[in-house]
């Protein structure tokens, strides 16, 4: 059992692979873990990979109807003011280097009123900054499962247009030139939906900027069980590499970049989750969350090098983006 659980245990459903549709008797077990984060049940859950395919994905895993249970009022929310280090160098390296990287690709693509949706936008955060800095005004849109009023509020206040619920259940008669979708297709049941309802409501010549995280990220192998990326019970789906671009090959997307990204902060948060420590805690926690701390200058500093230093060689960091478009045949 979850030794700093809840103390609930949640009815869990086996479910058939996404991809292909298999559904095994025997499936492979790659990890096996319970919610470390937040600790919403007690259930112990594992990834399994499909004997056809060999997509990894979660079964069992919770029922739809519970899945308030495992978002807790405390879950990480992407809200630009806290996702910004304070620290100056480092600040300016993730907005110019880290960021501006993949929001220049996409802002490359835009012209004055273009449209564009943040699928999974929380606060906005990533929204409104890609906002701020394109040289012309955007027509700006947010999805999520429900926002919270604060939330509401904030991008209201900001003009944008907030379209709620699942966004493959969403009827909309909108077409955008640019979709941001960070860190969500793996949360969701069917990322085959998900990318179909996204190259449906692509301009021609829009582009989807992607992120999920890369099963063959290097810190796996040294977290496996505890890693991060994992994020018990709420991933549904771990994506290779090559599975993701599959998953986005089998409908009307080319494929322009898709390689790994700086996410540094998951190597002290993965330890933390090792150590069974809080991985979300304040530094103010005790000397070890001090020490083992992403706001720690030495920590932030050796964690960085090591994604930077992995991407040089060409291996995969915790985290892949993929940048894909609509084509046009007026061009």
């Amino acid at each position: 059992m979850n030794p700093k659980g809840s103390g609930v245990e949640l009815d869990l459903i086996p479910v058939a692979c996404a991809m292909c549709g298999s559904a095994e008797t025997e499936p492979r077990p790659v990890f096996e873990g319970y919610d470390y984060e937040y600790r919403s049940c007690e259930n112990r859950f594992r990834f399994v990979a499909c004997s056809d395919c060999g997509h990894v994905y979660l079964s069992p895993r919770v029922r739809l109807e519970d899945i308030d249970r495992i978002y807790p009022s405390n879950y990480t929310l992407r809200i630009t003011e806290t996702e910004y280090p304070t620290f100056a160098p480092f600040r300016w390296l993730k907005l110019n280097i880290l960021d501006r990287g993949w929001n220049r690709k996409v802002i490359s693509n835009l012209r004055p009123g273009a449209r564009v949706l943040d699928i999974g936008a929380g606060f906005g955060g990533n929204l409104t900054f890609l906002a701020e800095l394109a040289p012309f005004p955007l027509k700006l849109f947010a999805n999520d499962l429900k926002f919270e009023p604060e939330a509401r509020s904030y991008l209201s206040d900001r003009g944008v247009t907030l379209i709620e619920g699942p966004v493959e259940d969403v009827a909309c008669g909108e077409r955008f030139d640019a979709i941001i979708c960070q860190q969500v297709i793996e949360h969701v049941p069917d990322p085959g939906r998900m990318i179909q309802w996204i190259s449906d409501h692509l301009a021609p010549g829009g582009v989807v900027y992607l992120e999920t995280p890369d099963l063959s990220g290097l810190s796996r192998y040294f977290f496996k069980n505890h890693w991060l990326a994992l994020s018990i019970p709420r991933h549904f789906h771990m994506f290779s590499r090559k599975a993701f671009a599959a998953c986005v090959g089998k409908v009307d997307l080319e494929i322009e970049f898709h390689g790994a990204i700086v996410e540094a902060s998951h190597w002290p948060a993965s330890l933390r989750i090792k150590l069974g420590m809080d991985p979300h805690a304040p530094r103010s926690a005790g000397f070890m969350y001090s020490l083992i701390s992403y706001e720690n200058f030495l920590i932030k500093s050796i964690s960085c090098m090591i994604d930077l230093s992995a991407i040089l060689l060409g291996m995969s960091t915790v985290s892949q983006a993929l940048i894909a478009r609509k084509p046009d045949a007026s061009a």
